[in-house]
């Protein structure tokens, strides 16, 4: 028996094996919505239950990723194995090299390897459409529940509190008389997306609004992406409607960031979007150097020179990620990706992304969008790191990358209906498609 770089064997399928797919679609299923979920049970169990600490939240992302990389690894296959003894083998390295011991750079990057696999093996294409629309219903119930029963949703849902009790939040004097929601939960100032729904700025099962407006950008993309899915202007309805009760900017310009590239970015060659995070990456330090400015705004100019401002603030040790320091950069996804895990890291893994073959045509503009959302998510947060979007996002670009072409290079338009059993009647001898550069 042979296996292809997606480990899909050429063998006839069995009853089992049958099964064993259904079941693997069901447990990544609730893999996927239980990211999406868990930090909003373990708020209501902070809330009403008992008190919530930070090693309780890491144990529930380490089983959410485990479970992930558990179903994954009963497919054959030899280069999820070596990606992650190469990614553990470096991290290893580096973190040897700080005097303090922080797993939490092993995680941050765990997420993607492991639900880009975990895409790229799923039974088929359709499985992610369905995860898709049935998270984008979660998202937007939940959220219109928050909109219309504040009070109901904050006495059983003390957001603050939860933060503070998982540490993400330092407390103040005046905590307990302030709002319970999210400090950026609430405009001070009108709203900049329908002023008329007032300051409130929805979280939904998230907790904080930025990723739900994250998410918005992310189900948009896919929609946009997935001309043939099933449900698909709903979803995009989903992700837009995120968006708006969210008042997020940032998923706004994402959107049109994304309509552009699926518009007219066909012929863009592959080293321009390596390159794209490292020429910003220049243009920040050289700004965060000649600039003179000592504040800025809450806006988007406003931010992109604190981004530079951070990333200029980092030392030789830091941009290689073995700093001793561990400075407050969750404004700036790039400062913080440096301190994370090195310029060296941060280039073998985007390499990677952007390397790794599709097995059909059309994957590759997905990626292009993802690509874009990524860099420009780095010039303001962190968030690109966080479970709650990103095992979502990655396990959408792997099942991409894997779907099963047609007798053009196109994503089989026959994979929408096709069983899970049938993914593993494609030949083992099928080569990945790489689209060509212009």
């Amino acid at each position: 028996m042979s296996a292809t770089f997606d480990g899909v064997a050429s063998v006839r399928p069995t009853i089992g094996l049958a099964l064993s797919a259904r079941t693997r679609g069901r447990l990544l299923t609730l893999v996927l919505i239980g990211a999406l979920v868990f930090n909003l049970g373990l708020c209501f169990a902070n809330t009403n239950v008992l008190r919530v600490n930070d090693t309780m939240v890491m144990l529930a992302e380490l089983l959410l990723i485990a479970t992930a990389l558990g179903v994954v690894a009963v497919a054959p296959g030899l280069w999820l194995p070596l990606v992650m003894l190469l990614f553990l083998s470096y991290m290893a390295l580096i973190l040897s090299l700080r005097p303090a011991l922080d797993l939490k750079p092993i995680r941050d990057f765990l997420i993607p390897i492991v639900f880009y696999a975990a895409g790229r093996r799923s039974p088929d294409i359709a499985l992610t459409d369905r995860v898709a629309w049935l998270c984008g219903l979660i998202v937007l119930g939940f959220g219109l529940f928050e909109y219309f029963f504040l009070d109901v949703y904050t006495k059983y849902f003390n957001v603050i509190q939860y933060y503070i009790a998982r540490g993400t939040v330092v407390p103040t004097g005046n905590t307990s008389t302030t709002s319970t929601l999210f400090a950026s939960g609430t405009r001070p100032d009108a709203r900049n997306i329908l002023p008329f729904l007032g300051p409130h700025r929805v979280s939904s099962v998230f907790l904080e609004p930025v990723s739900a407006g994250n998410f918005g950008a992310i189900l948009y993309m896919w929609a946009l992406f997935r001309a043939g899915m099933r449900r698909r202007w709903q979803t995009m309805a989903f992700g837009i409607a995120a968006i708006i009760l969210s008042d997020s900017r940032f998923g706004a310009y994402a959107c049109g960031a994304a309509t552009g590239l699926h518009l007219f970015a066909r012929g863009f060659p592959r080293f321009l979007w390596f390159a794209l995070p490292f020429a910003v990456l220049l243009a920040l330090a050289y700004h965060g150097f000649t600039s003179e400015a000592v504040r800025w705004d809450d806006n988007l100019v406003g931010r992109l020179w604190w981004t530079a401002h951070l990333v200029t603030s980092l030392d030789g040790a830091a941009v290689f990620g073995i700093s001793p320091n561990k400075p407050f950069l969750s404004d700036s996804g790039y400062a913080y990706t440096l301190n994370d895990i090195g310029i060296v890291g941060f280039l073998a893994v985007w390499a990677l992304f952007i390397f790794l073959p599709e097995r059909n045509r059309d994957a590759w503009s997905f990626k292009m969008q993802t690509a874009t959302y990524i860099c420009l998510l780095l010039l303001v947060s962190d968030s690109p790191y966080s479970i709650k979007t990103a095992a979502l996002l990655w396990f959408m670009v792997g099942s991409a990358d894997g779907a099963a072409p047609g007798p053009d290079g196109r994503i089989a338009r026959a994979a929408a209906g096709r069983s899970a059993a049938s993914r593993f009647r494609l030949s083992a001898g099928s080569a990945p498609v790489r689209r060509r550069a212009a």
